[in-house]
């Protein structure tokens, strides 16, 4: 338990079970970056072509298919204004605006749980079968270390009992800055029953789950069990908080940490806790020269020789135990799994051991100040309720930010702030803070075309310890979202020989493609749609619906993704006929 050497990523927390798909997702995050929001579709759709993935900083028409196909069972709910912004996103960033919402916490803190809720349905059966993630990771390409447990339920069903994850779920539609769709409402009211059913399979030596919602409600905060011996991992620390936890162990606890927040708490630590550790993985002289802090939040508590563990999302911050943060953790019994070692076992050589490091600040060195925090100021202009309002000039379409009312603490709040579309260069930025400090609309310099206009808005500015960078997602209004929709799909497949390669994409020539992708031709020629050199379409789509029926209901369902007009918009007439008579030869041989 605890081992260094193994490590879950985003793809093997959604990979479904032998047989089964991903019918649905529900992720909870503190922060989420819109380009690991891009690269879900790669990670849910088992059934992409070969298992290809979309190369970093590169969007096709295959990915916006697959995003398309996830996005009416696709949920994100982070904190408001906590949305990252990448490199210049692609104009399919749009598909994703109605997945991402912004929340809340109900007692004026963060919305901090990282809990990802799936359920999977069976190919054949139509059997469903669910999984829960709960993390201390958020939904960024962050590479910090970082811990979770990943459980999956059995297939028989248990009594209908209320718990923590059911109520995590039915808090979210509530606390949105935006109001939810019925659709994805009705989606997490019908798995919060599911979660409240479900029979869990633990890993060998674990007891069974204890589910822990902190912050949802006024008088909801954390209470530590009292024990013998406590050990407590996070990476950000708070003195009166570990006060707290330091006062329910009977011994002086075990400490894991990030050298900043130790150095900050040092006068409280020193005395109260045995052993302050830090993370320093072979090769590494420090944690401090370490790019991958330690990000995991554990607490794993012994008495009376039984030990237990809670993991999740939870610092040993005040904000967080006391329930102003909305937080969540899944404690369970792990007598069996630590051994007759107990708490030890954290220290010994298989486990934690391996990579940490006893730490002492320097001598005689004061206390490092705190970090400057942007939280306050992102907040305030999410207070704002901003949208974008679109209008079609001679040269293109024009965009202004428009708030609801003054807000003249901008200016001092976050210094020459400026806005963009996250589609757009942070060179094309346009100034902001005088306007809405005025309660005026800001107009953004210059015309865009209808594919870059995103709700997904960048908001920059120059704090006293450097830039500051946020996203928030928008309301668009003057144009709809359906022509916004087709722009962002005409910008990926302009001509008729980008639907041949994005279709030879889903049938699975990737060498055909490289030599495409090689080729200068600027003449746009049409495609073959008959056998020439390679394989050709015809012959590639009749080969797919005899031999591979799994992979031809995989581009039906990607086609599906497009309304009519859109497929209409960007394929071949003569493919369109063709695509039809195909899918009837597939129906006659089944």
């Amino acid at each position: 338990m605890l081992e260094p050497q193994s490590r879950l990523s985003f793809y093997d927390v959604l990979r479904p079970p032998s047989g089964f798909q991903l019918d649905c997702l529900v992720a909870t995050t503190y922060s989420a970056s819109l380009d690991t929001v891009l690269s879900l579709p790669a990670a849910m759709l088992v059934d992409g072509a070969d298992g290809f993935r979309r190369e970093a900083g590169i969007f096709t028409a295959a990915d916006l298919a697959g995003l398309k196909r996830i996005c009416g069972r696709t949920a994100i709910f982070c904190q408001g204004a906590a949305i990252r912004p990448a490199e210049r996103m692609p104009p399919a960033i749009i598909e994703a605006e109605e997945m991402v919402h912004e929340v809340s916490a109900p007692n004026g803190g963060s919305f901090h749980p990282k809990v990802w809720v799936m359920r999977f349905k069976h190919g054949e059966t139509n059997r469903s079968l669910l999984r829960a993630a709960i993390m201390s990771r958020n939904l960024t390409g962050d590479a910090s270390w970082d811990a979770g447990i990943v459980l999956d339920s059995n297939v028989a069903s248990a009594e209908l009992k209320a718990n923590d994850l059911g109520a995590l779920l039915r808090l979210l539609p509530g606390r949105c800055h935006r109001p939810l769709d019925a659709e994805r409402r009705a989606m997490l009211l019908k798995l919060a029953e599911e979660v409240e059913t479900a029979k869990w399979k633990m890993p060998a030596g674990i007891g069974a789950p204890t589910f822990h919602l902190v912050g949802n409600q006024p008088g909801r905060p954390w209470s530590q069990p009292k024990s013998e011996r406590l050990a407590v991992i996070s990476p950000f620390l708070t003195p009166g908080a570990i006060k707290t936890l330091a006062r329910s162990a009977d011994a002086r606890p075990l400490l894991v940490s990030r050298p900043l927040a130790l150095d900050r708490c040092w006068p409280v630590i020193s005395g109260r806790f045995d052993r302050p550790m830090v993370l320093a993985p072979p090769g590494e002289l420090t944690e401090a020269a370490s790019t991958n802090g330690i990000h995991a939040k554990i607490l794993l508590w012994e008495n009376r020789s039984k030990v237990r563990m809670a993991v999740g999302s939870m610092n040993a911050t005040s904000s967080a135990i006391s329930g102003q943060n909305v937080e969540f953790m899944v404690s369970f019994d792990c007598t069996r799994a630590v051994g007759a070692a107990g708490i030890d076992t954290l220290l010994e050589r298989s486990s934690l051991g391996s990579v940490l490091d006893d730490y002492e600040p320097e001598p005689a060195s004061a206390p490092p100040p705190q970090p400057f925090d942007d939280r306050p100021a992102r907040a305030y202009l999410l207070a704002a309720q901003l949208h974008l309002a679109c209008s079609l000039g001679e040269a293109g379409w024009e965009l202004s930010l428009v708030p609801q009312a003054p807000y003249p603490d901008v200016g001092a709040l976050l210094p020459h702030l400026r806005f963009r579309p996250a589609t757009l260069a942070s060179a094309r930025g346009g100034a902001c803070g005088d306007a809405l400090s005025a309660g005026e609309a800001a107009r953004l310099p210059g015309t865009l075309e209808l594919a870059e206009i995103t709700g997904f808005t960048v908001f920059e500015a120059d704090g006293p310890e450097g830039p500051v960078a946020f996203v928030l997602n928008l309301e668009v209004r003057g144009v709809e979202d359906m022509a916004r929709r087709h722009a962002a799909l005409k910008a990926l497949l302009s001509e008729k020989r980008s639907f041949s390669d994005f279709l030879r994409t889903l049938l699975g020539d990737f060498q055909m493609l490289e030599t495409i992708a090689g080729t200068d031709d600027a003449q746009g020629q049409a495609a073959s749609w008959r056998p020439a050199g390679q394989s050709g379409l015809l012959e590639m789509l009749i080969r797919c619906a005899a031999d591979e029926p799994a992979r031809l209901q995989s581009i039906k369902e990607t086609l599906n993704a497009f309304s009519p007009d859109e497929l209409a918009s960007v394929a071949p007439p003569e493919f369109l006929q063709l695509w039809s008579e195909v899918l009837n030869m597939a129906s006659s041989q089944s």
